[in-house]
């Protein structure tokens, strides 16, 4: 895969003749995380789309780092990338709230303001410096602005999800009035500079018509503007097995990294709204949170009941996933696609969703996952699940069906052909 140089042989016997490939197109990617290990969504659904795309193009990757990131990381990387560039993210509270008050002065999204990099920019233009890349891909929003800068013949930006509505959703659930007043007008400012930022990319990528919509990129006829794509997120399906899991199991597992506020707004509601329903009914039943870097306020929910475990981060989710009944994905707010659901179904791991959680899935409520979104109806969606073998099996079957035939990557990239040729072309 890595092999670029070879000769293309047209063998005629003793006439043979030698044919010197066709350059391939040079793609410089920019991720906001170093999409290795693929052990978060953000990563996976990038990960996929290196490997999918390093069939047909060189790809050059420039990426943020964190301190957990290791040389083993990149070297994984170079096994599909012709080169990786990395530059430090240092985050800290007192550079959050010097970026907030720029935000407020300035009148630009926190998260974009919060990201900006000298460091960064001066990585690409001199990586630029006399080169025009076929086409800059640009990984989330946060990205879009260092992609502008750079020479390319064209430029993707390929949003994960609305990133506007993911604040205006944490807005809804916020009993706080000053973080209330914030998120409404970082909600305000995201919004603007969204729809500011698409309209200056040649290609557009949204992973589902609910996305398409929030960034306007539907026309009032109500299709697609002719730039725009929708393109699922792709997971590895093929290259897992699924569960055996234990029919006896009274364990209800979430996943999300815990730094993601929609994720511990999720993991609160089904903790202190929802599974105390479910123990009333299965006092046997339990709790098990994983996730990286969970909050105090977690751990305290934890404290209170002996039945909820905080697992933090799992390398290895196989073990412990096959131990429970189902996956809750108890998502109040958020955008985009959830990865957590599709490598559920992948595993053949029953799944029980709100609708917020299950967007842009091409879920059907008690054929592919169970969907509820009051605790009531939740703690009865779990319930069920947990009493019966026959509804796990079943879930799990067609959960795994679902995931091979549309979100496995090698289908679901498909379009990106297309996306591709017309842009170079």
């Amino acid at each position: 895969m890595n092999d670029r140089s070879g000769i293309l042989q047209d063998k005629l016997g003793d006439n043979a003749t030698q044919v010197t490939p066709k350059p391939r197109p040079e793609i410089l990617l920019l991720t906001q995380v170093l999409p290795y290990p693929p052990d978060a969504g953000p990563k996976i659904k990038t990960f996929n789309l290196i490997k999918y795309l390093a069939h047909d193009y060189n790809i050059t990757l420039v990426s943020f780092v964190r301190a957990d990131n290791t040389q083993q990381h990149v070297d994984e990387l170079l096994k599909y990338c012709a080169e990786v560039h990395t530059v430090p993210m240092v985050r800290t509270k007192v550079r959050d709230v010097k970026a907030l008050l720029k935000s407020l002065v300035l009148g630009q999204p926190f998260l974009m303001v919060r990201d900006q990099s000298p460091e960064m920019s001066r990585l690409l233009a001199r990586m630029s410096a006399g080169k025009k890349y076929s086409v800059v891909h640009t990984d989330q929003l946060n990205m879009a602005q260092f992609a502008l800068p750079v020479p390319a013949t064209a430029r993707l930006l390929d949003q994960h999800n609305a990133v506007w509505t993911i604040a205006d959703r944490l807005r809804k659930g916020q009993r706080n009035p000053a973080k209330r007043l914030v998120l409404e007008l970082e909600t305000f400012k995201l919004r603007r500079y969204e729809k500011k930022i698409c309209g200056k990319f040649e290609a557009i990528l949204a992973v589902s018509q609910p996305d398409a919509e929030a960034l306007g990129l539907i026309n009032s006829t109500g299709s697609l503007q002719q730039n725009t794509t929708i393109i699922p997120i792709g997971v590895d399906a093929e290259a897992v097995e699924p569960l055996a899991l234990k029919p006896d199991s009274l364990n209800l597992v979430s996943l999300g990294t815990m730094f993601y506020p929609p994720n511990v707004e999720a993991a609160l509601w089904f903790g202190k709204k929802v599974f105390p329903l479910i123990q009333e009914k299965q006092p046997q039943a339990t709790y098990s949170i994983i996730g990286a870097k969970p909050p105090a306020e977690i751990y305290d929910m934890a404290s209170q009941n002996p039945a909820i475990k905080v697992l933090g981060y799992v390398e290895e989710l196989g073990p412990v996933l096959q131990e429970c009944a189902g996956l809750v994905v108890p998502l109040l707010s958020g955008g985009g696609m959830r990865v957590k659901i599709l490598d559920a179904l992948a595993l053949g791991l029953p799944i029980i969703s709100t609708t917020v959680g299950a967007e842009g899935v091409r879920l059907e409520n008690g054929n592919t996952a169970l969907l509820a979104d009051t605790p009531q109806e939740f703690a009865a969606a779990c319930l069920q699940l947990l009493g019966s073998e026959e509804l796990q099996q079943k879930l799990a079957k067609m959960g795994r069906e679902l995931a091979l035939e549309v979100y496995d990557f090698r289908r679901a990239y498909q379009p990106l052909d297309r996306v591709y040729s017309g842009i170079l072309n």
